[in-house]
Order: structure tokens, then sequence, then C-alpha cells
């Protein structure tokens, strides 16, 4: 009897072990997830954050490096063009109005942009840097929580980086590195502080000229544009000038001064919403009683303008020769030409 009791007394403690661990390798995995959904949240919110301060570089790409004062940019309602917070980028309208201030776990960031080469100038680089203001430490104690910043990277898709504990004098990523603190008379930033970059490799969109680009007013190379292009002068061009519109003389036209072809090259113009041939004259052709269009050797001798042995709309036909009576194969060839 007593060894009976015995056993069930093991039992129960044996029971009570295993409820134990379950309860703390459940809690554990509870942990690991809730960790792994604050790390892709905060990665979400801070890659959001980049998207807007590329946009912001892009937008004023040329201010920022022709600027000698940190002012520049306060008609915009930046501050320090060198550092746009969370609130301006949103108020520019570079967020959307309702993007929160704060990330998860009341996470903010600071946007810090670094000039290098020689600046103001042609050769001027711009790289930006997003840091967290608070390093991402095991609570109630200061060591690194190194969980909680692998799970940041991974949930960065390989964009972000981290001041770590093994080089605490470098901001690194695996497409970014910066010295720590990376501009001087700023204080380095603590371990575990996590970071995203935007290099000037990374702006290459910088390099291309833009609309009111002063760097090369004279710029030169081949330029596709899939939209219109409006000039507020002339357009010249030094070789030849290739029209792909083609259209039909005296067919009707939207817009008055617009410039077309005729499928054989003549050129049209729409005046009085009407496509109307741009040489100026009605063109001229020659009619044969044996072989109408064409002369006797098979050569078409049609109206360029119109296509046809006929006058355009609005033109007279007038005769300028005849060949007289022949006999075949020659027939008798009368030429005319079309005059308003």
């Amino acid at each position: 009897m007593h060894r009976q009791e015995g056993h069930a007394l093991l039992e129960l403690l044996l029971a009570a072990l295993l409820a134990t661990l379950l309860a703390v390798w459940g809690a554990g995995a509870l942990v690991n997830r809730l960790n792994d959904s604050a790390a892709q949240s905060g990665a979400a919110w801070m890659l959001t954050v980049k998207k807007a301060a590329r946009l912001y570089v892009q937008r004023y790409g040329q201010t920022l490096i022709k600027a000698a004062d940190f002012t520049e940019l306060a008609h915009r309602g930046y501050a320090n063009w060198s550092t746009p917070s969370v609130a301006e980028l949103r108020a520019d309208g570079l967020l959307s109005a309702g993007f929160p201030e704060h990330g998860p776990r009341s996470m903010t960031v600071s946007v810090l942009l670094m000039r290098r080469a020689t600046c103001p100038g042609a050769d001027c680089r711009v790289d930006v840097l997003l840091y967290s203001n608070q390093a991402l430490v095991q609570r109630g104690s200061q060591p690194v929580d190194e969980t909680m910043m692998a799970q940041w990277l991974l949930a960065s898709e390989g964009w972000g980086g981290t001041v770590s504990g093994r080089r605490p004098d470098h901001i690194a990523g695996a497409t970014f590195g910066f010295a720590n603190p990376p501009v001087s008379g700023m204080a380095a930033l603590p371990v575990g502080t996590l970071a995203l970059a935007i290099t000037a490799e990374q702006l290459d969109s910088l390099d291309y000229l833009r609309v009111g680009d002063e760097r090369n007013p004279d710029f030169r190379g081949v330029a596709n544009v899939a939209g219109d292009i409006n000039s507020g002068g002339s357009l010249s061009a030094q070789t030849y000038l290739k029209l792909g519109a083609q259209e039909t003389a005296f067919t009707s036209c939207s817009e008055n001064g617009a410039v077309a072809r005729q499928h054989y090259g003549g050129l049209l113009v729409c005046r009085d919403h009407l496509w109307r041939l741009g040489g100026g004259g009605g063109g001229g052709f020659s009619v044969n009683t044996l072989y109408g269009c064409r002369s006797s050797s098979g050569i078409p001798t049609a109206n360029p303008v119109t296509g046809a042995c006929s006058c355009p709309l609005d033109y007279s036909m007038v005769a300028i020769s005849d060949s007289g009576n022949h006999p075949p194969p020659d027939g008798r060839t009368t030429g005319y030409i079309c005059v308003e």
C-alpha cells in the first residue's frame, strides 16, 4: 500500500514538473512571437520614414547641395534642413496625414543628412542616416537585447543596421557603414541603436537632370519622354525632326497649331480645326487618256498633296500643259496645278 502511494506521489511530481516546463516553454515562445511582431512593425514604421526621407532629398536635392545655411528650407517648414523631423515630413505631404509620429513601443527616430565631397558644389553628395532614439536594451538592465536586434535585422529585409557591442565606433548594416558619431560635435550613438541609411549611391537619381535643374542648362544626351514636353521658349533641332503622328488633309483636328504628317510625309498644320497643308500650295498632277493617273511607263502622276489626281479642298484645278493627241501607247497627257 505504501509503495503504491509512493508511486502516485512520484507521478504527481513528474506531472507538475512537466506542466511547469510546458508553461515556461509556452511563455518563452509567446515572448518570442511578441518580440518578432514588435520588430516587424517597428521596421515597417521606420522603413516608411526612410521612404519619406528619400522623397525629401529628391524634392529638395539642389537646395540641399547648394545650401550654405541650415535654414534654407525654413519657408517649406523645416527648421533645419539637415535634420527633418517626422512631423515636418508629414506636414510637407511626404508622409500621410495620419502617419504616427511614434512607432511601436513609443519608438522615435531621427533623420540626419550628411554632405560629403565639396559642398556647396557640383561634386557634393548627400547621405541620409535614420537612427532610433532608444537603444534596444534588456528591460531593467543595460545589456543589449541581442535577440531583438537579430529580429530587427531580419524584419528590415537587409536594409537595417545597428551599433553593436563588438564595434561601438561604427553604425553599420549590409548596405552602409558610418563612423560613430556620424558627424563631428555629435555624441556617439549608444550600443543597441537601430539604423537605416540612404547612401549617395542609392540616390543616383540626383545625378540626372531634373525640372528646374541649374547644373547643366546645356544638357546633352538622349532623353526619352513618355508624356508631353512643354517649352516656354523656342524648340530647335540641329539635325532632323521626326513626327510620328499621321493625319489626313482636310479632316477635323482638335488643337489649332498642332503639326502632323500625311502618310507620304507631307506636313499638315491644324488651322481652324482642320488639317491643312503646311507647304503653302495645293500641288499638281497630270492625267493620261489611256493610263489615268500614270504615265505610259507606269510612273504615278498623282498629286503628292492629295495622293490622287485631284486638288485639295478649297483649291482650283488649272491646266498648264497638254501633250496633244498621240496614238497608243502614249495617249494624251494633260498637266494641272492646284491654286487657291
